[in-house]
């Protein structure tokens, strides 16, 4: 019976676990204490862990509990980085703080919050003997904060052929902070433009690459984007660099400029790449342009209301919360755009209370934690239960 594992529900194991992750610097390309960590933690509850190199000392932790019989396999994730440490802190950023309802450190709500939440639900399940079919699985994945590696590295593997996936990021799925039903994807264009060198006072025997390149960023505005009923894709000039670097006086012969775009379903890389040459191909430039994209790259997606993981959820929070979750499309990024906009796998964000992410003195408050691992054990029962 549920009921046996939410009775092992423990809120002090949940705050003990998230003072000492706090008390882990995992800032983006360091995760690797955390992981170990995590590893030793889900291997003393029982489970069956797997430590996944992804870059040099900067591993995944995956970890599985099997169910009495074959069955749907749910994956509850949780991204191991944080970003670096902000100017203003009043407090050790790696030293957990309570005040009041406020636990304060580095990573307490993006994400280490929700990986407690996690950590409290597998350890009442396993306390329990709550027996349920099919794969209850976790995992914790390096640089969600940068490029996504962690995300995409799991989804070559077993654990990236799981049906559902809830991801911990801080959204309480109340008006503040509604959860995604689909995010926009994006691309980073980078721009080579090729002109030709000539003396500055006879810039007429030349091709100013800057000069050009600027002709296209003034007709930015003019580019093919797609219109979708749940997004809104846009464009942003993020850097353009050329001409000398010691000073002379030499028309420019190279340009080079990056346009982050937000993309919508149904756009791909290569029908991204085409709009912007459709554009350049408009304005009859002098110079040679080469278009390509640097990485990140997320995919968007956008899940149907209808979908399973969807339904359970909703049921989940609402007995849980005594309110409907709220839902939103969102113009933003989670580890979400890798594994359901490029691996089709169902998610959703469930977190605890956010509280100032990426910002000075980020915080969790600690009755959010609670309420969330209580949805997360009934969605774990009543998806994998069917």
């Amino acid at each position: 019976m549920i009921e046996d594992a939410l009775g092992e529900l423990d809120d002090r194991y949940a705050v003990e676990k998230l003072k000492e992750m706090i008390r882990i610097p995992s800032v983006v390309g360091d995760e690797k204490e955390l992981a170990h960590y995590l590893q030793d933690e889900l291997d003393s509850l029982g489970l069956e862990t797997e430590m996944h190199m992804v870059q040099p000392g900067r591993p995944n932790i995956y970890a599985r509990l099997k169910g009495a019989r074959p069955g749907k396999r749910m994956n509850f994730n949780g991204h191991l980085d944080t970003v670096p440490v902000v100017d203003g802190w009043d407090t050790d950023p790696f030293e957990p703080v309570v005040d009041g309802n406020k636990i304060i450190g580095l990573g307490s709500n993006d994400m280490k919050g929700g990986i407690a939440c996690i950590l409290n639900t597998i350890r009442a399940y396993v306390e329990s003997g709550h027996e349920f079919p099919g794969e209850l699985s976790f995992s914790g994945v390096i640089d969600e904060e940068a490029y996504g590696e962690g995300a995409k590295a799991m989804l070559k593997t077993d654990y990236g052929k799981v049906d559902a996936i809830v991801l911990a990021e801080p959204y309480m799925a109340d008006e503040q902070k509604p959860t995604a039903l689909g995010i926009t994807g994006k691309i980073l264009y980078n721009v080579h433009v090729r002109g030709r060198a000539a003396h500055g006072f006879s810039p007429e025997l030349g091709v100013n690459a800057v000069e050009q390149a600027g002709v296209i960023l003034a007709n930015l505005s003019k580019l093919s984007i797609p219109e979708h009923p749940r997004f809104r894709g846009n464009y942003s000039t993020l850097k353009i660099e050329g001409g000398y670097e010691r000073y002379s006086v030499v028309v420019p012969a190279y340009c080079r400029f990056e346009v982050n775009r937000l993309t919508v379903p149904g756009e791909t890389k290569e029908s991204v790449i085409r709009d912007l040459e459709e554009l350049v191909e408009s304005l009859g430039l002098k110079a040679e342009v080469e278009i390509d994209i640097k990485p990140p790259y997320y995919a968007s997606y956008v899940m149907d209301r209808n979908e399973p993981l969807v339904r359970v959820f909703e049921d989940a929070y609402t007995e849980v919360m005594g309110v409907k979750p709220s839902f939103e499309y969102s113009s933003s990024i989670t580890d979400a755009n890798t594994f359901a906009g490029e691996g089709g796998i169902p998610c959703i964000h469930l977190g605890p209370f956010p509280g100032g992410p990426h910002q000075k003195n980020e915080y969790t408050l600690l009755d959010s934690l609670p309420p969330v691992s209580k949805v997360y054990a009934l969605m774990a029962d009543r998806f994998l239960g069917g």
